[in-house]
């Protein structure tokens, strides 16, 4: 597989692992000393990173969507851009079923190869509003 192509089985593993909670091999997905911000929270270190994220997504019962990922690579290191969607269960006491679109965003990383592997250093998310231009 080309390093691209590795980098994209990485945001596809880290969407799946996550939503399924399978949190021991996701935050494996991240480097020792990964960072990962979002919102007003700078999390450093997989063992903050996976407290904080398990206890965010006890209960969820959404999925994440990862698209239209940009990915440039530079040696043992890459930067990402990706698009992300969030849609969760329709709850409107009306007694419909689906999904609505719980939120969107970008995900910007920073990518590097650890003993063969592409792991995430960083990641930081940006939350769209729906007062956000293009």
């Amino acid at each position: 597989m080309t390093d691209q192509e590795c980098i994209r089985r990485v945001l596809a593993e880290f969407i799946q692992l996550r939503d399924d909670k399978r949190f021991a091999e996701w935050i494996e997905l991240f480097t020792e000393d990964g960072t990962f911000e979002y919102g007003s929270h700078h999390l450093v270190g997989r063992s903050a990173i996976r407290e904080n994220v398990e206890a965010l997504l006890r209960n969820d019962r959404g999925k994440h969507l990862c698209v239209n990922s940009i990915i440039d690579v530079s040696g043992d290191t890459a930067s990402v851009s990706s698009d992300f969607l969030k849609v969760n269960p329709i709850d409107d006491g009306s007694g419909a079923t689906g999904y609505g679109i719980g939120t969107m965003g970008r995900y910007e990383d920073q990518f590097v190869r650890q003993g063969g592997e592409w792991k995430i250093a960083k990641r930081t998310v940006h939350i769209m509003s729906p007062t956000d231009g293009p």
